[in-house]
């Protein structure tokens, strides 16, 4: 599998240091011949990276989420599960037309290098060029200069699109500030929450999806920012 969410690693836990500046990094990365590649290459559909771990001695074990957006999801599916490098393939099929997969792969380059080092995978999506496109929390000193050798080392082309400072004036977005303070205040956190995602997506004339991708990633990094004071 191509990407891994350091989450999952019980063994391998992340560290962040108190006092070291961290950084949102968006890397552009070109993988050795994999099935991201090659399905990616062939299809103009998306695929987006929910939660991967390692699997076995060089494997990897994935969550993927691809939208029907063209009716294609029968065909990328197929050419999946008949690619050389997968192992196995789950499919779930969603009302809205959406697909999860459940992919092991005997190989992980990409997941090996981030495995390891001192960097929070906090997305991954795939671009219609057969690369990939990381976003990424650096952490300790010289972390991402690391990560960056250990992808190259192994066989992977990277490009540094962008990198922002983490702090208290740019943590957020401005979307996301928006959105994530309109969910607060209409109890969307509350227990029970008087508000649904479905009903906030409406208030803001978005999908659900596209809502609750706004609020994951918002609060993943104001969850980022407490635990680096």
């Amino acid at each position: 599998m191509v990407f891994c969410t350091r989450k999952l690693y019980p063994y391998s836990k992340p560290v962040f240091h108190v006092g070291v500046l961290m950084r949102e990094v968006v890397l552009k990365i070109t993988m050795p011949d994999n099935w991201v590649k090659d399905i990616t290459a062939k299809y103009p559909v998306p695929i987006k990276f929910k939660e991967c771990m390692p699997h076995g001695d060089s494997g990897g074990r994935g969550l993927i989420e691809i939208d029907n957006i063209f009716g294609i999801t029968d065909d990328i599916i197929k050419d999946i599960e008949e690619h050389a490098e997968v192992c196995s393939v789950d499919i779930t099929s969603l009302n809205d037309g959406r697909v999860l997969g459940s992919i092991i792969t005997d190989k992980c380059a990409a997941c090996r290098a981030l495995t390891g080092s001192e960097c929070f995978l906090t997305s991954a999506l795939s671009l219609g060029d057969g690369s990939v496109e990381w976003k990424l929390i650096t952490g300790g000193e010289g972390s991402l200069i690391h990560l960056i050798d250990n992808l190259e080392t192994n066989g992977c082309k990277v490009e540094l699109k962008s990198t922002i400072d983490l702090n208290r004036t740019n943590m957020l977005t401005k979307r996301q500030e928006e959105i994530i303070h309109a969910a607060f205040q209409k109890g969307y956190y509350n227990c029970p929450k008087r508000i649904t995602i479905k009903k906030l997506a409406e208030v803001f004339d978005v999908s659900q999806s596209t809502m609750g991708e706004i609020l994951q990633r918002g609060e993943r990094k104001i969850i980022s920012d407490h635990f680096s004071r």
